[in-house]
């Protein structure tokens, strides 16, 4: 699928989305990360470690949950989503916290950001944008020793949802995903110029639906000079 098509159909599935849930956002108070489809469930905040001072970026920030702990901890955070609906949906949610929020394609962010010492994907950019083009962006614009986390759906976990998502009111949208298991991800990773430091498979809490996410670990280079 080219990639203005695909981007195209994600902006307008999660526009949609949002614009269901945003009558009922209002200013929220930081709870933990959620890496995972299932609230509460795998690990939290902790895989960041201290980020007091760090510049941050979430790709496909949606309602902006998940950089906002980040954010009462110190870190210089941006929030960067696609949909404008998931922009004002954040904006209502986080709007008392020193957060940057951008409407736009990650992509177009990354080439006129400054260095970023961590970039996070949850469920976001990363696997919804082809990742030969946004992983290498991702890699030139981390600082030297700088992070990139994200997770992404397992595709067994999918399985014949991959081309859709269900609405909060029933109705079912198109999206555009890339999928791959923990070696396709490890080798786009590589490709890119950064190290695969871990992948982790998480299991759904159930125990009896598999592996629902993949969680990836990868860093730039210390040698490697910044963009």
């Amino acid at each position: 699928m080219r990639a203005s098509i695909s981007t195209t159909i994600n902006r307008q599935a999660w526009d949609r989305q949002a614009r269901l849930a945003l009558p009922h956002d209002r200013p929220m108070a930081p709870g933990r990360v959620e890496w995972t489809q299932y609230p509460g469930h795998g690990p939290g905040t902790e895989l960041f470690g201290d980020v007091r001072g760090l510049t941050v970026a979430e790709l496909g920030c949606g309602n902006g949950d998940n950089i906002a702990p980040l954010a009462v901890q110190g870190a210089h955070c941006i929030g960067v989503d696609l949909a404008p609906a998931q922009i004002s949906r954040a904006r209502t949610r986080w709007g008392h916290l020193p957060i940057r929020f951008h409407c736009g394609d990650a992509r177009a962010f990354l080439t006129r950001t400054r260095p970023l010492d961590i970039c996070f994907s949850i469920f976001g950019a990363v696997g919804l944008c082809p990742p030969e083009q946004l992983l290498p962006l991702i890699a030139q614009h981390l600082r030297p020793g700088g992070r990139l986390l994200f997770s992404v759906p397992d595709p067994r976990w999918l399985g014949p949802r991959r081309a859709v998502m269900r609405l909060a009111d029933g109705s079912h949208v198109p999206v555009a995903r890339w999928l791959s298991g923990p070696q396709g991800w490890k080798a786009a990773v590589r490709a890119a110029g950064l190290r695969c430091l871990h992948i982790e498979a998480i299991n759904a809490p159930t125990g009896g639906d598999g592996t629902c996410c993949l969680l990836v670990h990868a860093q730039k280079s210390v040698g490697a000079s910044d963009a």
